[in-house]
């Protein structure tokens, strides 16, 4: 279960997954204790049976759209970056602590 919830994670950003395998998810999410905060698992609204893992970008939205607004606007090419760079931060975050 941890090398597809990281593989899937890596590759695509979130894992999506079916009730099946929801106390396993909830077992490896146990792992990444205090990063618990920078994810979410949440059901999908088209077919409750299925559930999706994934990074919560609020956690550095605040911080990014803080960092790149000039004149009070908003550097969309410094706020993507921004949230990119946090994103793949926060994946690579995450796959160590399952992994440990």
């Amino acid at each position: 279960m941890k090398s597809e919830i990281t593989e899937a994670l890596r590759r695509y950003g979130f894992y999506v997954f079916d009730r099946s395998k929801l106390e396993l998810v909830r077992e490896v999410v146990k792992l990444i204790g205090d990063l618990r905060p920078l994810i979410k698992v949440r059901d999908l609204p088209q077919n409750p049976n299925y559930f999706i893992l994934e990074i919560d970008t609020y956690t550095f939205e605040a911080s990014c759209r803080e960092r790149c607004v000039k004149n009070g606007l908003v550097n969309h090419r410094c706020y993507s970056k921004c949230v990119t760079d946090n994103y793949r931060s926060v994946v690579e975050k995450i796959v160590a602590a399952i992994n440990r």
